[in-house]
């Protein structure tokens, strides 16, 4: 074995004051190749680390002086002859086998220039050509021990080689990668529908044209104007001459122009939209035959188009041309939508407040035989009047009605007959009463919806007549009319959670009987209005605050102003009443069956609560009370409230 190294030093001059470059001869026979990694590592100043299966001897003549970088290319190049690679590492250069060295990761930080004969991995961008069809192509020109692939995503080439080779297939694939003449065409269908062409080319050519042809690679296009009935290319000379020849074979009159076509419908009532689409077709034939002079309308829309609605299946069985079909399938998909619900709920309060007054004297003073004049105070605003006092004395009744009041009455009769009286009647009531309504109802949008809650009275409104002939037609007719609580409401949702309502709300009652009237007297109170909610926006649809005071007071002219002696000659009579009604309104917008779910479920779980409350209530009560048998209203909820649960 015979290894010699020689270094000199190079310079211009004793004048230059910058260090001469090192240069190195290397001339080497049969030298063991780890010896002369060593000598390498002495030179470059690199550590190595060693495959223990690098083993081998070297031969190496060299006559010229290199300098540090050279002498690396060359121990590069005498490593590949070799089957060796030399990959940098972190801090170091790892010595492997070239099969090895595409698997290993480089880091070429460890150089400032990296060298030619160096094995990288590089990815190469193709712009215009298609890289799977470059692979085949490239391959031979790589290294067996290196790597070529392409990726079809991104339309780029992964390559693991020397860097002067990836260099040269860089400068092929640039050559290679040239934009090819691609133009647009448009030709216009004179029989044949825009559409059902489209896809026919796509099947006949699924290369070029089908689903698989994605990505850049993908250089033809064929696009549909279904507007004028025309298709667009996109392509080479040599594939829109293809595509041109291929249309005008397919572009024949059909054996049947128009086509029949079942639309089943999911939310839309079939006979509402036949209607609209039969509207919507007869005008865009108007406007057709009332186009521009010279303005050809495409053949897809030249026909009549038949339309009619089987309520049965809900759905419309359409005929019409291809074009008109493909417009009439769109207008169904965009209508035949699921339409939005909205949850009214309402709350009708009234809170009433009443407090009245009472305090009168009755005196009577006269002779029972009729020889002296009587004197009577009658007042009638509080309690019982004297005049009815006296007419129950005069019938020989043991008893007067007195009502609700409290009364107290003193008399005496004299021997002569002369008999006096004092009646003295006071009476005090306060109520309160509050009235809580809470309808809700569920509707679709823009469609009116009613709730009523209530009874159904019956009013007289004729009865037994006497002509004057004297006859008598006995005879009584009524009319029943809905007292309780109505609602009637038609919301409308627009843009942005906005909801329009349309309210017609109606609480009405049956007053108490009165004396003075003939007939039922009902309590009504209405609201009519639209307004405008935000979705699950609380609003006051109306209100009322109303107070009433009354103040009655009758007396003898005189004695009635007498102090404390004047109570005996009047009767005085006051009454205070507050009244309080308010309507709020809530809705609530259900786009989806998940929102009306738990609209749903909601409600149901408050039953189930007032269930196991009434249940809760039933045992406490059948603990305190063992012997007590159930009450039959509460067995009836019981078993209501079991079937809901059940359900």
């Amino acid at each position: 074995m015979v290894l010699t190294v020689l270094w000199m030093f190079l310079g211009a001059g004793q004048g230059f004051a910058q260090e001469p470059e090192q240069t190195w001869k290397v001339n080497l026979k049969d030298a063991d190749v780890r010896a002369f990694i060593t000598q390498i590592a002495d030179i470059t100043g690199y550590s190595f680390v060693v495959d223990p299966r690098v083993k081998g001897k070297v031969t190496v003549v060299s006559n010229a002086p290199m300098g540090k970088d050279a002498v690396y290319e060359m121990f590069l190049s005498v490593l590949n002859v070799h089957g060796f690679a030399a990959i940098p590492a972190e801090g170091v250069i790892k010595i492997v086998q070239q099969n090895d060295a595409k698997q290993t990761a480089e880091n070429l930080k460890l150089f400032n220039k990296v060298p030619r004969e160096q094995l990288v991995t590089r990815v190469i961008q193709v712009k215009n050509a298609n890289a799977l069809e470059l692979v085949p192509i490239l391959r031979p020109m790589v290294a067996k021990y290196g790597h070529l692939a392409g990726v079809a995503a991104a339309n780029a080439l992964i390559i693991s080689d020397h860097v002067n080779n990836i260099a040269r297939i860089e400068r092929i694939v640039d050559e290679l990668d040239s934009p090819s003449n691609y133009e647009l065409e448009v030709i216009q269908l004179k029989d044949a529908w825009v559409g059902d062409m489209v896809k026919l080319l796509e099947e006949l050519a699924p290369g070029e044209l089908g689903k698989g042809a994605k990505g850049p690679q993908n250089k033809f296009s064929v696009v549909a104007d279904e507007r004028s009935n025309r298709i667009i290319l996109k392509g080479d000379e040599n594939f829109r001459d293809k595509i041109r020849q291929l249309i005008a074979k397919l572009d024949q009159p059909a054996a049947v122009s128009d086509t029949t076509q079942v639309i089943r419908l999911r939310h839309a009532d079939a006979e509402k939209l036949a209607e609209l689409l039969k509207g919507l077709m007869s005008d865009i034939a108007s406007s057709q035959e009332g186009g521009p002079e010279g303005g050809a309308a495409p053949s897809a829309g030249s026909s009549k188009v038949s339309i009619y609605p089987d309520e049965g299946l809900n759905a419309i069985v359409v005929r019409a041309e291809p074009g008109l079909m493909k417009e009439i399938e769109a207008i169904v998909a965009e209508l035949d939508v699921r339409r939005a619900q909205v949850l009214i709920e309402a709350a009708i309060v009234e809170i009433s407040d009443g407090l009245s007054k009472a305090l009168g004297a009755q005196l009577a003073v006269g002779d029972l035989d009729g020889n002296a004049p009587a004197v009577v105070t009658n007042f009638s605003n509080v309690g019982i009047s004297a005049s009815a006092v006296l007419a129950a004395i005069a019938n020989q009744s043991s008893t007067v009605s007195v009502g609700d009041i409290a009364a107290m009455g003193v008399g005496e009769k004299k021997e002569n007959g002369t008999s006096w009286g004092i009646l003295v009647q006071a009476l005090a009531t306060s109520g309160q009463a509050k009235l809580l309504s809470t309808p809700s109802i569920i509707t679709m949008d823009n469609q009116e919806s009613e709730i009523v809650v209530g009874q159904n009275v019956p009013f007289r409104t004729g009865q037994t007549a006497t002509g004057t002939d004297g006859t008598t037609n006995p005879f009584t007719t009524i009319e029943r009319q809905d007292v309780g609580l109505t609602l009637r409401v038609t919301p409308s949702i627009s843009e942005g959670e906005l909801v329009r309502l349309d309210i017609e709300q109606e609480t009405s009652s049956i007053a108490p009987s009165n004396e003075s009237a003939s007939d039922i007297i009902t309590n009504k109170r209405q609201i009519k209005t639209s307004v405008l909610a935000d979705d699950r926006e609380t609003l006051v649809l109306g209100g009322l605050i109303s107070e009433n005071y009354t103040l009655s007071e009758n007396k003898v002219p005189l004695l009635g102003d007498i102090p404390l002696l004047g109570y005996l000659f009047r009767s005085t009579s006051q009454a205070k009443e507050n009244r309080n009604l308010l309507v709020f309104m809530k809705p609530t917008i259900l786009r989806n069956k998940e929102e009306t779910r738990k609209v749903s479920d909601d409600k149901y779980q408050g039953l189930l609560e007032l269930n196991f409350d009434l249940k809760k209530r039933a045992r406490d009560q059948s603990a305190e009370e063992p012997n007590k048998e159930p009450d039959p209203k509460m067995e009836e909820l019981f078993h209501r409230n079991s079937m809901i649960e059940r359900n």
